[in-house]
């Protein structure tokens, strides 16, 4: 009985024995299957048929281009403020001729100019305009305007109005008012102002 029993548990021993192996085949077969049945079913990602947008100054230029055609033929009528004192001061200002250099954020503008006992047309040394965005802020550091003294101003252009403060000297403060075009009339006039100027 006992002999028997021995020779059945070495029956299944070797059984067994033989075949673990083609089970673990078996095993990683189904695996692998398994693991390419799951990476066929996944989606595919889309690949973009768009190119790569890369910048250029296209817009910078489309901005200035825009620039120079607003300023030109502008009047500017607004106040102005000294700090320390509650008094608006009337200002009025004239833009016969707008151009962007070639060099960075400069620009050459012949304008007329309006305060208190003051009225000079005259061709500004270069002033910047830079842009925050689309919107251009006149940036004057200490520039020396001929007859007027020395400037230092931020004065951003909006929707047909300017903002912004000045220091002319010791003395600064606020101004702010609105842009509008100039008459045909005016603009004709301002045509032979700037020429004259520019042939001086």
């Amino acid at each position: 009985m006992i002999a028997i029993r021995r020779v059945v548990v070495l029956t299944l021993w070797f059984v067994a024995l033989c075949g673990l192996p083609h089970l673990a085949g078996t095993v990683q077969a189904q695996d692998a299957q398994a693991k390419k049945q799951s990476n066929s079913e996944k989606p595919s990602e889309p690949q973009s048929t768009q190119p790569e947008s890369k910048p250029t100054d296209n817009s910078q230029q489309d901005l200035v281009a825009r620039l120079e055609k607003y300023l030109t033929g502008t009047k500017w009528t607004g106040n102005f403020i000294m700090d320390g004192k509650e008094e608006l001061i009337q200002e009025h200002y004239e833009i016969l001729s707008a151009k962007k250099s070639e060099f960075g954020d400069n620009w050459n503008l012949i304008a007329r100019i309006k305060y208190g006992g003051h009225d000079t047309t005259l061709p500004l040394p270069p002033i910047e305009i830079k842009f925050a965005g689309k919107t251009p802020v006149i940036t004057v550091d200490k520039a020396v305007f001929p007859g007027l003294g020395t400037f230092d101003a931020r004065v951003v252009i909006r929707q047909g109005k300017y903002a912004g403060t000045w220091k002319h000297g010791k003395k600064g403060g606020f101004l702010f008012g609105t842009i509008q075009s100039m008459s045909e009339k005016e603009l004709e006039a301002t045509k032979k102002a700037v020429q004259k100027i520019t042939e001086e």
